[in-house]
């Protein structure tokens, strides 16, 4: 299926595929920890060189790149100056900021958005209603709530890869790019691996750059009832 319209100066909407698969590969980043074979392996296969959204001489390329290098390296310190990182190190940082709040960097918009911090909130169904709009619904949101980065990024592929250009800008300015702002600059600040503080600022530049080649769209303020908050998605695609 596919639908909305793409303006004359962006892309055509097989064009937008590339970008979509990078945005997939950094949900697949933030989904859960990663070894260090893993992360050398993707390393070994182009990536972030590879990445069609922004260019390989990015600041943020340039650094996550310089921070697989160490992972895949063999020594502590490699070529690039940068220490490796442990499993076990890896894994703290990915629980500190993912799974136990350590780091007070949220992966959900809603804890960004809401006046009291909170999770669930009126920014949660705001985000449940895009995707219900669109027919898509998050597999299992009492484990993974439908506002995580993960969500958010893989949904904004799913526009893509439909060709609906104008609904992914759309949710990138409403949603996503309205908190990845400061969940970036918090990671970055507090993270204790480069890989965890370079994968942040990656995901920025790359959520930006997509922001920047979509058409410019206007956003309306979402309205959301209290009875967002019972209602259920419906039958659709499926995230992750």
């Amino acid at each position: 299926m596919r639908g909305g319209t793409t303006a004359s100066s962006a892309p055509a909407a097989h064009d937008w595929m590339p970008v979509a698969e990078d945005l997939r590969t950094l949900a697949w980043l933030h989904a859960q920890e990663r070894t260090p074979e893993v992360l050398a392996e993707l390393y070994a296969n182009g990536f972030p060189e590879t990445l069609a959204v922004l260019t390989a001489d990015a600041p943020e390329v340039q650094a996550m790149a310089k921070t697989l290098q160490a992972l895949a390296s063999s020594h502590c310190e490699s070529d690039a100056g940068l220490p490796g990182s442990t499993t076990d190190q890896l894994a703290a940082d990915y629980a500190a900021i993912y799974l136990t709040h350590a780091l007070r960097a949220s992966p959900h918009e809603s804890v960004w958005r809401d006046e009291d911090h909170l999770m669930l909130q009126a920014p949660t169904f705001a985000v449940r209603d895009f995707y219900r709009r669109h027919g898509v619904q998050v597999a299992n949101w009492r484990q993974r709530a439908d506002d995580h980065i993960t969500h958010e990024l893989e949904f904004v592929a799913l526009l893509l890869e439909r060709g609906e250009a104008r609904e992914a800008a759309r949710f990138l300015k409403t949603h996503l790019l309205a908190w990845l702002p400061q969940f970036a600059t918090r990671v970055a600040q507090r993270a204790d691996t480069p890989f965890y503080a370079a994968l942040a600022a990656l995901t920025l530049a790359a959520c930006k750059a997509c922001q920047q080649a979509l058409p410019q769209v206007a956003v309306l303020p979402p309205v959301v009832t209290p009875a967002d908050a019972q209602r259920q998605s419906g039958c659709g695609t499926m995230l992750p």
